[in-house]
C-alpha cells in the first residue's frame, strides 16, 4: 500500500503557556497536515490539535482499513473475491463488462 501524507503529520510542539499567549496564531497553523502537539512533562497529559478536514480524512482511512481487514478475515469471502478476480479480468479484456457510466448513465 502506497504511504500517503495522511499517516505522516508535521508536529508543531508547544507547551501550555505558548498556546495560551499565542493561541489564535497557533490555531491557524494546525491546517492539513501540520498538528500542534500539546507538550506536557507527564506523556499521558500530551494532547494533540488537529484540522477538522485532517481528521476527518484519518477517520475515512481508518474505516476504510477496518473494512479491509474485515473482509480478509472472513475466509469464505476472500476466497471468493480471489476465484473471482481472475474471471472478472478476463472479462474486462474481452469487454463482456460494462462501466458504471455505461450502467448507470446520468440523465
Amino acid at each position: 500500500m502506497a504511504r500517503t501524507g495522511l499517516t505522516k503529520p508535521q508536529e508543531l510542539a508547544v507547551n501550555r503557556s505558548e498556546l495560551r499567549q499565542n493561541q489564535r496564531a497557533l490555531l491557524k497553523r494546525a491546517r492539513g497536515r501540520t498538528v500542534i502537539l500539546l507538550k506536557s512533562e507527564d506523556k499521558e497529559e500530551e494532547k494533540v490539535i488537529v484540522d477538522k478536514q485532517y481528521f476527518d480524512l484519518l477517520q475515512r482511512r481508518v474505516d476504510n482499513l477496518i473494512e479491509t481487514l474485515e473482509i480478509t478475515m472472513d475466509r469464505k469471502l476472500f476466497n471468493q473475491i480471489l476465484a473471482t478476480a481472475d474471471s472478472l479480468e478476463e472479462d474486462v479484456r474481452q469487454g463482456k463488462l460494462h462501466s458504471l457510466e455505461e450502467a448507470f448513465p446520468e440523465d
